[in-house]
């Protein structure tokens, strides 16, 4: 065995060492409870068509009076802002899965509000969907969670969790 090789489990013994009781407990937790967060995620997905749906419904609803005083509703630009919203929604699981964000950069969501300015759609209706999206998936998330047997503990932080995830994609659009 090398020199740097022995050096490398060394290191490594010796950060095992150091792992404390508090964060083998959370290990633990994390695996006993990962089919669980991925049912609750694999809800997220295959609702996605009806959360992004009503959540644009629900953003006409709010500003019925600008769209009718002002202009009619372009149904182009409204199956634009569902397939995003679907695509959303898909973005937020797979960081829910992985807390990688480098998939923000490398979607197509980092030119969301390039298209939505170039569209024409406001981006205060386009931030509104996604909040009306955050909210519908953390009432899926708490509604899925609570339909399960056993625990439950991992569900504040899944909220937690997808709360900032819409969030990061919210900040692409400001």
């Amino acid at each position: 065995m090398s020199a740097s090789n022995s050096k490398q489990i060394f290191s490594t013994d010796t950060e095992l060492e150091n792992i404390s009781d508090k964060n083998i407990e959370y290990v633990k937790e994390f695996i006993n409870t990962a089919n669980s967060r991925l049912d609750a995620i694999n809800s997220i997905t295959n609702n996605s068509h009806a959360i992004a749906a009503d959540a644009v419904t629900a953003m006409i609803c709010e500003n019925q009076d600008s769209f009718n005083s002002k202009l009619s509703i372009d149904t182009n630009k409204m199956s634009v802002c569902l397939r995003d919203g679907e695509i959303i929604l898909r973005i937020v699981s797979y960081l829910l899965i992985s807390d990688d964000a480098s998939v923000l950069s490398k979607s197509c969501l980092k030119d969301l509000k390039n298209t939505y300015l170039a569209l024409g759609v406001p981006l205060k209706n386009a931030i509104r969907v996604i909040e009306l999206m955050r909210d519908a998936t953390i009432s899926d998330l708490k509604s899925t969670v609570n339909a399960m047997t056993g625990k439950k503990s991992f569900l504040p932080d899944l909220i937690c969790n997808t709360e900032f995830q819409f969030q990061r994609i919210i900040n692409l659009l400001k």
